[in-house]
């Protein structure tokens, strides 16, 4: 989005509360731009100020001094906020052609006239469906065509119209909850308010969606109207300039069935931020095992079949049975990630916006219709296709990939083989299917939306021209780590979303809402959690261990803390307490032995690693351990043998190339430490002296001198 570095400074003083300054920047900028209308708003809130002012200055003290000055704020931020996003519109092209189409016509769009409109589209409608089909189809299609132009207009006008008044926010909800008004329209309507208030908070917006969600009957108005004012929230504005709203949001929240929709509506928009992660491990991890078990193989130019062996059926006779088990196991991975929430869909439908139909920005939000116009042709061509008709009633899409999945299945349908496409005229193929019941629940519902959303955000070719609730690098998408959740009811269910995010592996996301935390909703899971991310790990499993100081995950935790802080006697004794509690567990073992290694009790730490190797030969972790403590102990044989097994692998670890190198060092093999750090040192792009300063206090232990060592970095 385009704005003012002048009407932001006026922004800055309104949230700073410092009316008098965000009147002199307002001043500033009007004089650069002047607009006889924006003039007289500001002359006239100027005016009561200054008489606000005059009758504080000559000691008179008004009660209502505060509610006074609350109110001038208000018309201020109406003010600014209908200024800049003018000047929004008026500086992006896109915007300036909407605002022109829309606000230029002769129509009227007062709420009363709007709600007759579409009243009288589904009247209209519904005299129709009274007609023979023959005669009405004509008059079918114009009718659509006129609405659908009609609703681009209205949806154009919605988002490019500034701040409401309150009386015509009342006009428009009175219309978004008519029971006479066709859903598909509301819903619309509804996205149109939602990225308008997105790009500048306005109240009455907010409360209108907010009034929506809490009274509509519609499950898939109510639901587009949740999103709507959470994505619209903005927290510095509530807080500093409509606090009041504050009170509304904590009213609303005093509702489980509100917070533990909000819940939900949290993760499914982490699961939209990760829609190209997701696709990525469909692409390099399942998609590659079907293909390979179906026959097939990747190549650079693409997917190749493989020829035909006779001798497979001869010598491997299951296989193609166990190819079958393997393919199947990928198909019902994928259906796991979608049945989780995952936009599975995205990576394939992303290559199918390109189509005429999605310049137009109405339709990316559009609810799914076969009558829309701009899909007419294929849907008069594929009015008996059954294939076509389950796909788009129970097929497991999005809106924007239902169009698509038509525009696409038109130009398609007439390169298939003509029993291809009888099978799909009889609804013969197989078709994933949404079962109807699920298709009405609301976290469906929701999902599917913010599919919609996800992908207008992500590939329309104008979107920077909107405020992106996905944004990554902002992390608007956490909405309930913003301050205005903090202190309600919804903080019960905080623990839940943090824990999420962290099994996500979206750490970073898990210290905003940490931070957001209440000090009262500060619990042993709360601290468990701050630790786990890295948020002072030993501070905070020590407060876990205070709240419960025999649970077995904080001690470890905070056993691991101490290690990492080079407490390793403290760490040993916590070892210790942890094995009376299980004492084969390999992790705590192996933390042990480490932990006598650093401090130089290497016999201790080989008999714990000895016996773990005779029970596991082969498990590398034991290995390198070993290794490493025979090394320190001066047993470098022994050490050496253990290396020669870690780096026969395909792909050693570069650790293990530098801890063979230490050991070769110390046994006065230097030409063979050499080619080791050299190759270390390749591998990793690490500086020479981090050789010597890695393990500095072991180097002089084992009688290394200071002129071997500069030999050694000369050499390297």
């Amino acid at each position: 989005m385009i704005k003012s570095e002048a009407l932001t400074r006026v922004l800055e003083c309104l949230i700073a509360r410092n009316l008098g300054e965000a009147i002199a920047a307002m001043d500033s900028f009007l004089a650069v731009h002047p607009h006889q209308i924006n003039t007289d708003r500001l002359f006239a809130i100027r005016t009561d100020y200054q008489l606000m002012a005059d009758y504080w200055r000559h000691g008179f003290k008004d009660p209502q001094l505060t509610q006074l000055y609350d109110n001038l704020l208000k018309r201020m931020y109406v003010l600014y906020a209908n200024i800049a996003s003018n000047y929004t519109v008026r500086h992006m092209p896109f915007l300036s052609s909407l605002f022109y189409k829309a606000h230029m016509t002769a129509r009227d769009w007062s709420p009363q006239v709007i709600k007759e409109d579409l009243e009288s589209y589904v009247s209209d409608v519904a005299l129709l469906d009274l007609e023979p089909e023959h005669t009405s189809e004509a008059k079918r299609s114009d009718l659509y065509a006129r609405h659908y132009r009609s609703m681009v207009e209205l949806f154009d006008y919605i988002l490019t119209s500034g701040l409401w008044t309150d009386s015509f926010a009342a006009g428009i909800e009175d219309v978004l909850l008519a029971p006479t008004v066709d859903s598909n329209d509301q819903q619309l309507i509804i996205s149109g308010v939602m990225l308008s208030a997105m790009s500048y908070f306005d109240v009455t917006k907010f409360r209108l969606l907010m009034h929506v969600y809490q009274q509509a009957k519609d499950e898939e108005v109510r639901q587009r109207a949740l999103i709507g004012w959470v994505f619209a929230l903005d927290s510095v504005i509530i807080l500093y300039i409509y606090p009041e709203v504050r009170e509304l949001l904590k009213s609303v929240l005093e509702d489980e069935h509100c917070c533990q929709e909000l819940t939900e509506l949290q993760k499914q928009v982490i699961y939209c931020i990760n829609a190209e992660q997701d696709n990525a491990t469909i692409q390099k991890e399942i998609m590659p095992d079907i293909i390979k078990h179906q026959g097939f193989h990747i190549t650079k130019d693409g997917v190749e079949e493989q020829e035909e062996d006779p001798l497979r059926d001869i010598l491997h006779p299951n296989e193609a049975e166990e190819n079958l088990e393997k393919v199947e196991a990928s198909f019902q991975k994928m259906i796991a990630m979608q049945k989780q929430g995952s936009d599975i869909y995205f990576g394939g439908f992303s290559q199918m916006k390109r189509f005429p139909f999605f310049n137009e920005m109405v339709n990316w939000l559009m609810p799914f219709d076969m009558n829309h116009p701009e899909i007419q042709t294929a849907a008069n061509q594929f009015k008996g296709n059954r294939f076509l008709k389950t796909m788009m009633k129970n097929g497991p899409f999005c809106n924007s990939d239902k169009y698509s999945f038509v525009l696409a299945f038109e130009q398609v349908i007439g390169q298939l083989p003509q029993n291809v496409r009888n099978m799909l005229d009889r609804g013969e193929a197989a078709v994933q299917e949404v079962a109807t019941e699920e298709i009405m629940k609301p976290a469906y519902i929701r999902r599917i939306y913010l599919q919609d959303l996800y992908r207008f955000f992500r590939l329309f070719t104008q979107r920077d021209a909107f405020e992106n609730i996905f944004d990554v690098q902002e992390q608007k998408y956490i909405f309930f780590a913003r301050s205005l959740f903090s202190g309600t009811p919804i903080e019960q269910h905080f623990n839940e979303i943090t824990s999420f995010l962290i099994k996500k592996k979206r750490h970073r996301d898990a210290i905003e809402m940490l931070a957001n935390y209440d000090l009262d909703r500060q619990d042993f899971q709360y601290f468990m959690m701050c630790a786990y991310v890295g948020q002072n790990p030993l501070k905070n499993y020590s407060r876990a261990l205070e709240l419960q100081p025999e649970n077995e995950r904080a001690m470890a935790g905070y056993a691991r803390a101490l290690f990492s802080k080079f407490k390793y006697q403290e760490a040993l004794e916590l070892f210790d307490k942890l094995l009376s509690l299980q004492p084969d567990k390999k992790s705590y073992l192996l933390n042990k032995a480490v932990c006598q290694t650093n401090l130089q009790q290497y016999d201790e730490a080989e008999k714990v690693l000895f016996r773990l190797n005779y029970e596991s030969p082969d498990d590398i972790y034991v290995n390198r351990v070993l290794a490493w403590t025979l090394t320190c102990d001066g047993k470098y044989e022994q050490a050496e043998k253990f290396y020669e097994q870690l780096l026969s692998v395909e792909e050693p670890l570069s650790e293990d190339i530098l801890n063979n190198g230490y050991c070769l060092w110390f046994s006065g093999r230097v030409d063979e430490a050499v080619d080791c750090f050299r190759r270390y040192l390749k591998e990793t792009g690490q500086s020479k002296q981090f050789i010597l300063d890695n393990e500095k206090e072991l180097i002089r232990m084992k009688g290394i001198t200071e002129p071997e060592c500069q030999m050694m970095l000369y050499v390297l």
